[in-house]
């Protein structure tokens, strides 16, 4: 089974696409701030206001009016992330209601400034996708039934390597 990777928009890579073409993720995103026009799975909305859909068209929406809630910990997510950092906390809470074990984002700022404790909060590992590809990869490796090993050239790319 593919280990689901929540992805915030300027996290995506091409060698994440690649290993989750070879089964071993399963790509995750929730575009409150742009659509990703590759394909990966949508994940599960958080407190999210009507503003915060122009992204989606509602026809193609597969969401029920009850699921636009945060969850148990949106809360202390957005304490810990702080009053500035809304659209973070969207996203962190999204991936953890999509059940990620993994979130990747160049933030920085908020969200990797923040990874330890929202380690602890959510039980979900953030990743800065260019510089923090070994610890990912090695993170991976136990949790997914396929081995990552035989592929290695293909993503020998990976950042960090």
């Amino acid at each position: 089974m593919a280990t689901k990777v929540y992805c915030e928009h300027s996290a995506f890579r091409q060698e994440l696409f690649q290993m989750q073409q070879d089964e071993i993720v399963e790509l995750v995103n929730f575009p409150y701030e742009q659509e990703i026009k590759k394909k990966h799975q949508k994940g599960q909305p958080s407190d999210a206001k009507l503003y915060n859909l122009k992204h989606h068209r509602l026809g193609e929406a597969h969401w029920q009016f009850t699921d636009f809630g945060g969850s148990d910990k949106f809360a202390q997510i957005c304490q810990i992330l702080g009053p500035r950092a809304h659209f973070d906390a969207l996203h962190v809470d999204s991936a953890y209601k999509t059940g990620c074990a993994v979130f990747f984002s160049r933030d920085c700022g908020h969200i990797l400034a923040k990874a330890h404790e929202l380690e602890q909060l959510l039980g979900m590992r953030f990743y800065h996708p260019d510089t923090q590809g070994d610890d990912f990869l090695k993170f991976i490796r136990p949790i997914n039934k396929r081995p990552v090993r035989r592929r290695a050239k293909r993503h020998a790319a990976l950042p960090g390597r």
